[in-house]
């Protein structure tokens, strides 16, 4: 049997997925980022939420969620709010606009994971979960050596 090239693979799916949710979050005039932002500060909206916040949950470097950022505030779905304990932090917030799309995002990717679950049966959910859990803690040391 051939030796496959595993990091390749997950590369390309992973490409071919965020083009896919690009395509999809379109409609609503969107980037997968973006919408992923969005769902997260829906999600959290009783919660307070700061850029780093935002840096750790996806995993991203903070040049990069500035930019989603500032796009976002341009298009008037969030709004940084200045901290009152500490002025060198803003606050993140959806806008009335913003928890719309919010919605939109939600409904988009809920069709979506419905998909994929309805593609795989019980066991290969499963696995999946146990091999992605397992390569996500592996990653993860690796990156702290």
């Amino acid at each position: 049997m051939e030796r496959k090239q595993m990091a390749k693979e997950m590369f390309i799916l992973t490409n071919k997925l965020k083009r896919l949710l690009d395509k999809k979050h379109s409609i609503n005039g969107l980037y997968a980022g973006q919408s992923r932002i969005l769902t997260y500060l829906y999600h959290k909206k009783d919660e307070v939420t700061y850029q780093k916040d935002l840096e750790q949950a996806f995993q991203i470097r903070g040049g990069t969620v500035t930019g989603m950022i500032d796009v976002l505030v341009n298009s008037g779905y969030i709004q940084r709010i200045e901290s009152e304990l500490d002025r060198r932090k803003r606050r993140i917030i959806l806008t009335d606009t913003g928890e719309k799309m919010a919605l939109k995002a939600i409904e988009t990717i809920t069709q979506l994971e419905n998909d994929i679950y309805q593609l795989l049966t019980e066991s290969e959910r499963k696995v999946f979960s146990k091999i992605t859990s397992k390569i996500d803690k592996w990653l993860d040391e690796e990156e702290t050596k």
